[in-house]
């Protein structure tokens, strides 16, 4: 699986060492690094098909100040689609009002009905960039349907619901960012995403960091928002939680079956 690490803040905190700390489980996860941060409303993307601790380029980042009031980051442990920059994450979508829209996902796609069709379309093999252009359409519909911009909360339901029906019997955990606001989700009866807030920043990570104290599991089966550092608006409930330890079984008997 693959790991995820987020920050939105009220201003530009120096983003280094909470950086280096994550970027160390890549051996885990060696099938690509990805980094976009903005310190302001203009994202900078930076990705490669290497493992995160082995790349040049990403210690020529870390050597440098990365300054960020937003950012995502990704370290890819593939379970579909081969080892290629088209297929690292954060992956860049764009809607039909030309909002960008930065989304990392860890998490695999068994139930891929939702998706039919949307393989012509992405640049790589992976399941999760299907997501991104799947949630693009459904941002897309709603703002025809509605005849102009979506406020923040017409894009928040549209999301809450898009996550409610790509949850049944799949795992997503995601992080999703529109320039405004930063959207979580996660979906494992493990808990695979935390969060530690302070007064006007949130950090976000598939495990808890040592840099820094007061990490939190992150509600499950439910879309969080979050501005400025600050959680503004919870989603409901669903209900449709995946267990990683169920699917890693049937994952190794898979495996045995093939190598009989």
């Amino acid at each position: 699986m693959c790991e995820l690490y987020a920050i939105d803040s009220k201003r530009p905190v120096r983003a280094n060492a909470g950086l280096a700390e994550f970027f160390q489980d890549s051996p885990y996860h060696p099938h690509g690094w990805g980094l976009a941060w903005s310190e302001g409303t203009h994202f900078q993307l930076h990705k490669e098909p290497l493992t995160a601790i082995d790349s040049n380029y990403l210690a020529c980042l870390l050597d440098e100040s990365i300054r960020a009031n937003r950012l995502v980051a990704h370290i890819r442990n593939a379970t579909r689609g081969v080892v290629s920059f088209e297929n690292c994450h954060p992956f860049i979508g764009r809607d039909m009002t030309g909002r960008r829209w930065v989304i990392a996902h860890n998490g695999t796609i068994l139930n891929n009905g939702l998706l039919t069709g949307y393989d012509q379309w992405i640049e790589g093999q992976t399941d999760s960039e299907q997501v991104v252009h799947f949630l693009m359409d459904l941002i897309d519909e709603a703002t025809q349907r509605i005849g102009r911009t979506l406020d923040f909360g017409e894009r928040f339901v549209v999301l809450s619901h898009a996550m409610d029906a790509l949850s049944d019997f799949n795992k997503l955990n995601l992080v999703i960012d529109d320039g405004d606001y930063t959207y979580v989700h996660t979906n494992t009866v493990q808990h695979t995403l935390f969060v530690r807030q302070g007064m006007s920043t949130a950090y976000f990570c598939t495990r808890p960091l040592a840099d820094g104290e007061g990490w939190k599991p992150v509600p499950q089966c439910r879309l969080l928002a979050y501005r400025e550092g600050r959680l503004v608006r919870v989603g409901h409930t669903h209900g449709r939680s995946f267990d990683d330890r169920l699917y890693l079984r049937i994952l190794a008997m898979e495996q045995c079956r093939e190598d009989v």
